[in-house]
């Protein structure tokens, strides 16, 4: 096996200081320009590469950023959701431009989760999801930048913070689906446990008394598909016409109930879901959704905890990025 090339390396190959090798690679101390450039040049021609150890050592920096998930790795929402991977990829992407890494885990417990940030010495933490209070409790005293993805809880406030507008998303979701003719409109969706639900639930009920209707429709499940799947037998058995769905994956499972029973979507039922997940466009029928920028939230993320970190920018900020309605096939015009 080939020996990896060495700081003492190139500091006997330039007949230099170890020490003002260090001080160049880590960009410390006065070095003249002339010195600099051949310790660079010098990396270059004998193919050195920091290791992350020494890195680590030298900079007091990991370029480790943490993800943490809400749930476990056998957890169906989390295998059945392509959310969760297209939100990883685009922040895989945008925390490599800047030379760090990610690192993935989910929460088992308050202990473990400050073992796991301290034994990983992670330079910054992204939080996807609700977690419970205590946990940002004790992340408060943790000295690295934090940001949260899609909280609504008032401590939020506290941190760095990214989400869509998931009011204003499912209201032109509803809306979509009044303006096509339909009355008897259905709210999907886990309101009564998720305050990210609970807010779209608020969209819909916000366009139904625009258009004076008083008589709600609401199905109250998990965002998987196979709670879609066995919501959809309650939503065969009521009068409504169309649903907003709280996700894609939501409007998915529905959607395959239907076709198993022979119910034609969206002669019989309208759907709207929400997310615009690769999979919405490729269903059939393709699914009319609400988009929000899963990669550009991951991007948006990565750059608070980034900036946070790189030019020591700690302002608590909120940035909520607005939905978009996508029109595809999944809703039929009535009346």
């Amino acid at each position: 096996m080939e020996r990896k090339v060495s700081i003492y390396d190139i500091a006997k190959h330039l007949n230099l200081s170890v020490a003002t090798v260090s001080y160049v690679i880590n960009n410390k101390g006065k070095i003249s320009q002339e010195t600099k450039d051949r310790v660079n040049q010098a990396i270059k021609d004998l193919g050195y590469v920091m290791n992350s150890t020494a890195r680590t050592l030298s900079t007091g920096k990991s370029h480790l950023i943490g993800l943490l998930l809400p749930l476990s790795s056998s957890n169906s929402g989390f295998i059945q959701n392509p959310f969760y991977g297209e939100f990883i990829a685009g922040l895989r992407m945008e925390i490599s431009n800047y030379d760090y890494d990610i690192v993935i885990s989910n929460l088992k417990s308050i202990d473990k989760l400050v073992d796991w940030i301290s034994s990983r010495g992670l330079d910054g933490l992204i939080m996807l999801g609700k977690y419970p209070r205590e946990i940002y409790e004790k992340i408060k005293e943790i000295d690295i930048p934090v940001v949260l993805t899609d909280v609504y809880e008032d401590y939020s406030k506290e941190f760095l913070n990214v989400r869509v507008d998931d009011e204003y998303g499912v209201y032109l979701a509803t809306k979509y689906l009044l303006d096509n003719g339909h009355t008897k409109i259905g709210f999907v969706g886990n309101r009564l446990q998720s305050l990210v639900d609970h807010q779209r639930y608020l969209g819909y009920k916000k366009a139904i008394a625009e258009a004076k209707i008083e008589n709600e429709y609401t199905f109250d499940c998990f965002s998987t598909f196979d709670d879609g799947y066995m919501i959809a037998d309650d939503i065969i058995n009521s009068d409504v016409t169309g649903v907003v769905c709280a996700s894609d994956i939501l409007a998915i499972g529905i959607i395959s109930k239907y076709h198993n029973k022979g119910i034609e979507v969206p002669k019989n039922l309208s759907l709207v879901g929400f997310d615009d997940i690769q999979n919405s466009k490729y269903v059939y029928p393709a699914l009319t959704t609400i988009r929000q920028d899963i990669e550009q939230k991951a991007v948006v993320a990565a750059k608070l905890v980034l900036d946070s970190l790189e030019k020591s920018e700690n302002n608590v900020t909120l940035q909520v990025l607005e939905p978009k309605l996508v029109i595809r096939d999944s809703v039929n015009k009535i009346g």
